[in-house]
Formats: C-alpha cells, structure tokens, sequence
C-alpha cells in the first residue's frame, strides 16, 4: 500500500479528487445565489487553491525540504497560472456539454446537468496541471555548477 502512495501522480490524483469535491460543493453552494457558468468559474479558482495547498503539503512534499525551495506566495501564483492554462479546455468541455441541457429529456437528468457537466472537463485539466506541477511549480531548482577555475 505504502509503493501506491508514493507515486506522485497517485498522490496529485487523490488531491485531485479532494479538489474535485471542493469545486463541485463550492459550486452547488455558489449557484444557489449565482447563474451556473459564474458559479463554475468561481469555485474553479476555490478548488484550485485547494489543490495547491494539498499538492504542496501532500504530492511534491520533498520539494519543501530542499534548500533552493520555492517561496509559497510565487508557488501559489505559478500553480494559478498553470490552472489557467488548463481552465481553457476545462471551460470549453464544461460550456460544450452544458450546451446538450436543453436536448436532455429527463427532467432530473436535466437538473444534475451543470454538475455533471463539470467531470469531463476536470480530467482534462488534471493531466495539464500535473505536466506544470511537476515540471514547473514544485520542480526542484537545480543549483548551478560553481565554476573551479
């Protein structure tokens, strides 16, 4: 059990999965006040706040301990602008899907809808944000040859 958690990917996927709970509650308690798609973008940001708290503490955690570590303020930027870079195919699988609503017959399938909407478009953003998380924001900085001569 222990060699399945230590493999980064499974980790940053559980944390995913936590992110995920995080997007979809921030959304159903958001679109109680607001229109779906406002709601979603919202709680994107929420959960991906989340994920990089976790991330940090959980899935790159050898990254913390190293003497060249990342300040968290420019970690925590790095992590949001790398989810940006994913929200784009995220949000167009999630507006591409919530456009079939209207064709869905059942009406308590067309209820879920927008929270169903969303799953496609996390997986795609989650094999994004693990390409920049592991190779850009918790990377390890690598500490320059001193030159001898």
């Amino acid at each position: 059990m222990s060699r399945f958690f230590s493999n980064t990917f499974t980790r940053f996927a559980i944390v995913g999965v936590v992110g995920f709970l995080v997007d979809l509650v921030s959304m159903l308690l958001l679109s109680v006040w607001l229109p779906h798609t406002i709601a979603r973008g919202i709680a994107f940001w929420i959960a991906a706040s989340s994920n990089w708290w976790w991330n940090r503490r959980i899935t790159f955690i050898e990254t913390r301990h190293t003497k060249h570590k990342k300040a968290a303020l420019l970690q925590w930027l790095q992590f949001l602008a790398g989810s940006l870079v994913a929200f784009i195919p995220n949000w167009a699988c999630y507006l591409a899907l919530l456009s079939l609503q209207s064709s869905i017959t059942n009406p308590t399938l067309s209820q879920i809808w927008p929270y169903l909407a969303i799953i496609p478009g996390i997986l795609v953003g989650m094999g994004i944000n693990y390409v920049f998380s592991r190779y850009w924001v918790f990377s390890q900085k690598k500490t320059p040859a001193t030159n001898n001569t």
